[in-house]
């Protein structure tokens, strides 16, 4: 909501971009106050994102936001093919075939997840998250407000902020976190510096109109183009509305130089392979950079999103990894403001996220260098067998280097906190619950049956990543990097893990719901099976410290396949904290305490 009042509020949100938004929303949603502050109207202009990836549509899930993001004016038939190319009226050299941003209707509510992913630019998901944020009357949502300073005083914190009329206003609050972007004034404040590769590129983005570009090719439709000259890669162009609207990125390197109009026009031209009737809507300038704070926290001051961290959008991992900070960020804040967190709880947000920020922007990095790739090629465009053979071979390679970018559930959802306090590593105690060794029943219209000897259901999706990735080690151009990546099986493969850490798995229940339905406001045990233990225990402990708890008797091959164990404890973000066939040692009160923060270790 609108209001010039009230100027107090438990938090302050500087920064009103998707994660910022995104943050004001589940605060409000938990009951908690909170002013946001943005210096626009909030009207974007140049989408920097337009992928919504499976892992931040869980949780729009929760915030009931599907439905809107699903309804965005983006066609949802548009095909999400990645295709390379010399030129729209040149060769195409290779395509990887998507029909849905999810990868195909194969699914079949077959896949890891309840949601998939969804097309929607910031354009579109921007208002959704706002709408969202202003249903809540504990929520204020400034727009043409500048900050410009703040102040730690004890138990609170003063922001200065300047209205649209020039008058400045003080708020009070108990936290800020700051959302205001990659070169975040209040990170410089606090003198918190940076680490990582730095500047990458110096980028021109530019959005142009075409009433009907695709009267003027002959290519099949696809989402991302990415334009391979002689001298290598040089551009890359998407379907940013999926009708007259593209965002064509004209990528630089690592000196900074502005392109002339002349220059973006020829660029355009160059892509399409003729001059064309178009309308220039936009042209922005930027510094592609791979940067992660030293420290996430300053006192009462938090860092959230691109204030954060900052990355190369080579796999979509900016808008989506900052949400996620925000998920995480959002019950700590309310825990601790409501009472019932440990002294601890909010210095975890930095021990767990700052890892996750590495591991994307790390990931990013790789992506981009897998882009640019195939070098100069001086012979690709003659149009002789020795240059049918370059571009096959060209293309054939570069298909198979970059399935590493669109497939990528593993850093999507594959994170985990394992390694936080706050999680209950699991004994060395096997798990009683049966092997189910043998395969779940064939849904309606399947043509397959099987599970991995975890218990992992075998899908068509499944056996399709697992295609993609031999062809990516097989075929694949070797790229150097100065750091350890990832192991491409970690990044291309997604296998669902009750482990403590790990977000909870996602299993269809007989009435519908997923399990992930099942997680809300505070924690979730669930039992599983008739005769899991008793859940008073814990109940009991969740009641001493005030601390919201909910219990779900479960039962199932599929649920017991996907959590191993008869008790399992899910935080309020969906990550497990702790299972076992039977309570601690140490006690039920023991395992809460660590799990909200109140105790160091077990």
């Amino acid at each position: 909501m609108q209001h010039p009042q009230p100027s107090a509020a438990d938090v302050i949100v500087v920064g009103g971009g998707p994660v910022g938004l995104a943050l004001a929303g589940d605060l409000g949603w938990r009951g908690i106050s909170c002013i946001l502050v943005e210096q626009t109207d909030g009207a974007i202009v140049q989408p920097k994102m337009d992928g919504v990836n499976v892992r931040t549509m869980e949780f729009c899930r929760r915030w009931g936001l599907v439905s809107e993001i699903k309804a965005c004016p983006y066609p949802a038939t548009y095909p999400q093919d990645m295709v390379y190319l010399t030129s729209l009226n040149g060769y195409e050299l290779g395509r990887e075939t998507f029909l849905t941003p999810s990868g195909g209707p194969e699914e079949k509510r077959l896949g890891a997840s309840p949601e998939v992913r969804v097309r929607c630019p910031q354009n579109l998901f921007d208002p959704i998250l706002r709408r969202f944020a202003a249903r809540f009357d504990s929520v204020d949502l400034r727009y043409r407000t500048r900050y410009l300073r703040h102040r730690q005083t004890g138990e609170h914190i003063e922001v200065d902020v300047q209205g649209e009329d020039g008058d400045e206003q003080t708020l009070r609050a108990r936290w800020l976190v700051a959302c205001d972007g990659a070169n975040s004034g209040i990170r410089r404040e606090l003198g918190i510096g940076t680490d990582g590769l730095g500047v990458l590129t110096y980028t021109t983005n530019v959005i142009f109109r075409c009433a009907n570009l695709f009267a003027e090719h002959d290519k099949a439709l696809a989402y991302r183009h990415i334009f391979i000259g002689p001298e290598g890669v040089w551009a890359t162009m998407v379907a940013i509305n999926g009708s007259d609207q593209w965002r064509v990125q004209i990528v630089g390197d690592a000196q900074r130089r502005e392109l002339s109009e002349a220059e973006i026009r020829q660029a355009i031209e160059r892509l399409v392979g003729k001059p064309f009737d178009y309308e220039i809507v936009s042209i922005l300038p930027w510094v592609r950079r791979e940067l992660v704070a030293d420290r996430y926290r300053s006192g009462r001051v938090l860092l959230a999103g691109d204030a954060a961290h900052s990355t190369s959008p080579t796999g979509g991992f900016g808008m989506n990894t900052g949400i996620g900070d925000s998920v995480d960020l959002a019950w700590k804040l309310a825990a601790t403001l409501q009472g019932w967190a440990g002294p601890g709880l909010l210095d975890t947000y930095d021990t767990e996220r700052r890892p996750v920020a590495w591991r994307a922007v790390r990931e990013a990095s790789g992506n981009l260098r897998r882009m640019m790739s195939p070098g100069a090629h001086p012979n690709l465009l003659e149009p002789t067998y020795a240059g049918a053979l370059e571009r096959y071979e060209l293309g054939r390679r570069y298909s198979a280097t970059m399935l590493r970018e669109w497939y990528k559930l593993g850093i999507d959802m594959g994170y985990s906190y394992a390694e936080s306090p706050l999680c209950w590593p699991d004994d060395d105690t096997p798990a009683t619950l049966p092997a189910l060794a043998t395969a779940p029943p064939a849904p309606s219209g399947a043509v397959l049956r099987g599970i991995l000897d975890d218990g992992t259901p075998i899908t068509p999706s499944l056996l399709r990543e697992w295609q993609r990735l031999a062809l990516h080690v097989a075929d694949g151009y070797p790229v150097q990097t100065e750091w350890q990546e990832l192991p491409p099986e970690a990044v291309m493969i997604y296998r669902q893990s009750a482990v403590p850490g790990n977000r909870a798995p996602h299993v269809w229940l007989d009435d519908g719901r997923s399990t992930l339905d099942l997680f809300g406001r505070g924690f979730t045990l669930l039992r599983i099976g008739a005769d899991a233990p008793d859940g008073e225990p814990l109940a009991a402990a969740a009641r001493a410290a005030g601390l919201p708890l909910d219990i779900h008797t479960l039962d199932g091959d599929d649920v017991q396949r996907a959590y191993r164990r008869r008790l399992v404890l899910v935080r309020p973000d969906g990550h497990v904290a702790w299972r076992g066939d039977a309570w601690p040692a140490a006690g039920a009160a023991a395992l809460l305490d660590r799990a909200r923060g109140a105790a160091a270790g077990h």
